[in-house]
């Protein structure tokens, strides 16, 4: 066992403990968090540990379990892929941890029983599915860690909103469950194991004696992975589930939990399909499904005035990004490997900035609603005089989501546009859908203008009883907001381990991309240079034109002065003239009114027949839910209270189940 899988163990280990430690102390509930925080402070550490194991040590694998009879083994491995994803769930559960220590006296009416301890096992079921080798106890480690979820999304028993969006996302996710069981069980069934070697080969024998169930197979895998991450339409759960969560809950589930979508749709593309002569097709699918939903996903946040649910959509927007970076890569994969890396590794660094961004994002808001009570952005304003840490930390956030140089979101933007527009020179389709992101990216940085002017700029009638966020809410925003700069000014230092991750998943090296020192940057090379980004050479230019302004306003000497608001012969007060965050960008929305018809609409609207398609709560969400329960109710007569009839039901589900074990067996 190497020292990689044993740091991981431990780390799970120590969480499971951690999670019922803190359900001991729930009563007080200050202590409860600080528990909480200091069991995934030693579980980073020893996560920390794995992740340097990995990129340090051959990979190894350790079986806890074995069930030779079903064909399944509990295993653990940690490679480079899995690492990358494990250490953003780390950072982003720890400092989301630290952050809700406080930030729960919002809900001083609810136990946080209901919040840490589940919180907590909900890291450790993403931490088992990242390092999990076995599609049976992967699948196990998955279903614990929606199910944790749900209760986190539904904590705010009393708020019909919250319990409404978590019955959305428990139904939607537990569909994309049932379709990666349904492709695990064929494997199985074919293979006679649940481990991913068995699985990959098996997957790549189908593809060429029987491809159609190959194909369907790989379609089931596809909706379960990306319903997780939220690329539209099976992501339809996120902007409900986002808003009505605890802010730090928001943050994880952006920040990692919807990783792990794209971690699984990484998995099966490039690991599975690797030498397989459909990963044209796929590339081609998955580009088209990026670029729906960071079109969808952005220009719907633009109408948007709640902060939380504005973030939602761009989470899956900037997911869509991360999706058409794969799509191209996958694309390249057997036919212009140096074009395939950047794109890779523009979509897995993509991943590792949105991380840090949208969490940060989230925990703004959170800071915002934890002092005024408020999410609507027509009723902030002025909140920079009395909130300097958490207005700067979402500025920078804001402009790095934008894609605003230096910051860490340009770069990984400029990879994934760069493998577009280069891949498009051979096949115009990703050309077309390089300059959809690159527009897509203007309307990030206006919408987020929208929350910058609307929440924190400007002048506010409510100045009494708002003050900045206690510390322990500022230290993650602030390590968030560095990180930004961090790997925005120097990218090389993630794009190291990122080149071994996408070596790691198909035995490629990182080839498109050459960093030639701290100064030269990054250079994309198609056999010869392309393209070439400095981020320290941006920075000290725009650190020099920083300095020339000061200077220039200081020898100016111009005075100011602080006078009321005056409008025609009368003072008026700043809210009564102040433009909301719905009046913004109205000639936009009348120019395009397809996209963004009058009235209280959340949505773009499309063609009737696509509506109709798209309203899967109509056709498929309701359905369902009454179906379950007219089954619940049938269900709940036979509890007659009678001991005799439940031995007699125990007794007859054993049997029912034995039978389908053979059965499939067979």
């Amino acid at each position: 066992m190497t020292n990689a899988v044993r740091n991981v163990e431990a780390s799970i280990v120590i969480l499971m403990a951690g999670s019922l430690v803190s359900l001991l102390f729930a009563r007080r509930r200050k202590l409860c968090g600080w528990i909480s925080f200091a069991f995934v402070c030693v579980s980073s550490v020893f996560t920390g540990f794995a992740i340097v194991a990995a990129f340090t040590v051959a990979s190894g694998e350790h079986t806890i379990l074995s069930l030779p009879q079903l064909g399944s083994r509990f295993s653990l491995r940690i490679d480079p892929l899995s690492a990358i994803f494990l250490a953003i769930v780390a950072v982003i559960a720890l400092l989301s941890t630290l952050y809700s220590i406080r930030y729960m006296e919002h809900y001083a009416h609810d136990n946080v029983a209901k919040f840490f301890p589940i919180l907590l096992l909900s890291i450790a079921s993403m931490t088992g599915v990242l390092a999990c080798t076995d599609f049976l106890f992967f699948l196990i480690f998955w279903e614990s860690m929606t199910l944790t979820s749900y209760f986190l999304v539904t904590f705010e028993s009393q708020n019909e909103a919250s319990q409404r969006a978590g019955l959305k996302y428990f139904i939607i996710t537990h569909g994309a469950t049932l379709c990666m069981l349904a492709a695990v069980l064929l494997l199985w069934r074919t293979s006679g194991s649940f481990a991913f070697d068995a699985a990959r080969q098996t997957l790549s024998g189908m593809l060429t004696t029987r491809p159609v169930l190959g194909h369907a197979i790989i379609f089931l895998f596809f909706l379960g992975f990306a319903t997780k991450a939220g690329i539209l339409p099976m992501g339809d759960w996120l902007p409900d589930a986002h808003p009505v969560a605890p802010s730090g809950m928001s943050a994880t589930l952006s920040g990692a939990l919807v990783k792990l979508g794209i971690y699984g749709l990484v998995r099966v593309f490039c690991s599975f399909l690797a030498v397989s002569p459909s990963l044209k097709v796929w590339g081609i699918i998955l580009a088209l499904a990026g670029t729906g939903s960071l079109f969808v996903g952005t220009l719907t946040a633009l109408r948007q005035t709640d902060t939380k649910r504005l973030m939602a959509f761009h989470t899956i927007g900037q997911i869509g990004y991360i999706c058409l970076g794969l799509g191209v890569g996958i694309y390249c994969l057997n036919m212009y490997p140096a074009l395939a890396t950047i794109a890779l590794a523009g979509a897995i660094l993509h991943a590792v900035n949105h991380a840090c961004f949208k969490s940060c994002l989230f925990l703004g808001a959170g800071s915002v609603l934890y002092r005024t009570g408020k999410r609507d952005m027509d009723q902030l304003g002025g909140l920079a005089r009395f909130m300097p840490f958490t207005t700067g930390t979402t500025t920078i956030a804001s402009l790095s989501i934008a894609g605003v140089p230096p910051l860490n979101g340009f770069t990984s933007k400029w990879l994934i546009v760069a493998g577009c527009l280069l891949v498009g020179m051979r096949f115009p389709l990703f050309l077309l859908l390089g300059l959809i992101a690159l527009f897509i990216s203007l309307a990030t940085l206006a919408s987020f203008l929208k929350v910058l002017a609307s929440v924190f700029l400007g002048k506010t009638d409510e100045e009494s009883g708002i003050a900045e966020v206690p510390l322990s809410m500022i230290v993650p925003q602030v390590t968030l907001a560095s990180l930004c700069v961090l790997l925005g000014v120097f990218p090389q230092l993630v794009l190291r381990f990122i080149g071994h991750a996408i070596e790691a998943a198909t035995a490629m090296p990182l080839a498109g991309i050459q960093a030639t020192g701290m100064w030269s940057g990054l250079r994309l090379m198609d056999g010869s240079p392309v393209g070439f980004w400095s981020p320290l050479a941006v920075l000290a230019a725009l650190a020099v034109l920083a300095v020339l302004c000061f200077a220039i306003q200081r020898a100016g000497q111009a005075q100011t002065r602080s006078v009321p608001v005056w409008y025609c012969g009368e003072e008026h007060s700043p809210a009564s003239v102040r433009y909301p965050a719905s009046s913004l960008y109205l000639p936009f929305k009348h120019a395009l009114p397809e996209i963004y018809p009058s009235g209280k609409v959340h949505a773009p609207r499309f063609p009737a027949f696509l509506r109709r398609v798209l309203d899967l709560d109509r056709w498929l969400y309701t359905p369902t839910v009454k179906a379950v329960d007219r089954s619940a109710d049938r269900i709940s007569r036979t509890h007659v209270g009678i001991p005799q009839i439940y031995l007699l039901w125990i007794v007859i589900g054993a049997i029912v189940v034995t039978a389908i074990l053979l059965w499939v067996r067979s």
